[in-house]
Formats: C-alpha cells, structure tokens, sequence
C-alpha cells in the first residue's frame, strides 16, 4: 500500500487531483453566468419623458399704453406629457416660467398635475414682458421615476 504524503513531496498527486480543480472551476463560472445572466434579464430600460407638447405654440403680448411693457391676460396653455411610448403621464408635475408668466388672481409660481390622459390646462394666465420683441415660457416637467424635461419653451412675441 502507497503511503500518502503531502503534495509538495508528491508530484503526481497535481497532475490526479487537476481534473478535479477544473471542473469545480468550470461548475462556479457556470453558476455565475448563469445568475448574472438571470439579473440582467430582469433588467428593464429605464422609462423617461418622451415628449412635452405646448398649445398655443406662442403667445402674443401688447403694448398698449405705450410704455415699453407688453401685457396679457385671459392666457390658456394647455400642456400634454407623453412617454416614449407616446402614452399620456399621469400625475407629472409641470412649472411654467419666464415672460412674468402668472395666475391673473394669484402672486405664485404656475404649475399644475397632469390628468390621466397626461394633460395639465392652464388658464386665466397673465404675462408681462419687457425690453425686447421677444420671450421665452419654459415648461419644466418633473415625474418620479421618469426625471425631468425643460426642453419646450413658449416663445412670446410683443407686438
């Protein structure tokens, strides 16, 4: 009977117990691609504003009395949030700025929460702007888990 002995003395005990370390090795790897493989299924693409749409596409502003500013009042806008899908967001917050944009009875930021058909209706708005022929409206949309999005600007044009 063959002593055993330690595997620094033993030189054939590697090459026997090789076979062994490669398949335990080649076991652990396919576990591990196979639970990587398995997360990264469940993985979805993040969902995000597809697109924000503004109506009117520009408001006008007079100067009526002559001094530089140009007003409006009675304004409607009417803002439609869509995913990338072209489907409405609900419940998305959106914040007009820019051009003295303001509720004609209320001193206060304009924002509103779209409905279910990802629609949000701005009215009885007022504006005043002054210096130049042109403004800008920024409409910022922001929704939990779908981020944020300013890129529609309102142009407002003083005539």
């Amino acid at each position: 009977m063959r002593k055993l002995g330690s595997l620094k003395k033993d030189r054939n005990a590697g090459i026997e117990g090789l076979p062994l370390q490669l398949m335990i090795m080649v076991v652990v790897a396919g576990i591990g691609t196979t639970v990587i493989l398995g997360w990264m299924a469940g993985l979805q693409a993040p969902v995000m504003i597809g697109s924000v749409h503004a109506s009117p596409n520009e408001i006008v502003l007079n100067d009526i009395d002559g001094d530089g500013i140009y007003q409006g009042d009675d304004i409607g806008i009417t803002i439609t949030v869509l995913d990338t899908d072209g489907n409405g967001i609900s419940s998305a917050t959106v914040l007009l700025e820019g051009a003295g944009i303001s509720y004609s009875d209320y001193e206060g930021h304009v924002h509103g929460v779209t409905d279910t058909s990802g629609k949000v209706r701005f009215t009885d708005l007022s504006a005043s702007y002054g210096g130049s022929t042109i403004g800008f409206i920024t409409v910022t949309v922001i929704k939990s888990g779908y981020g944020s999005d300013s890129r529609v600007q309102i142009p407002v044009i003083c005539e």
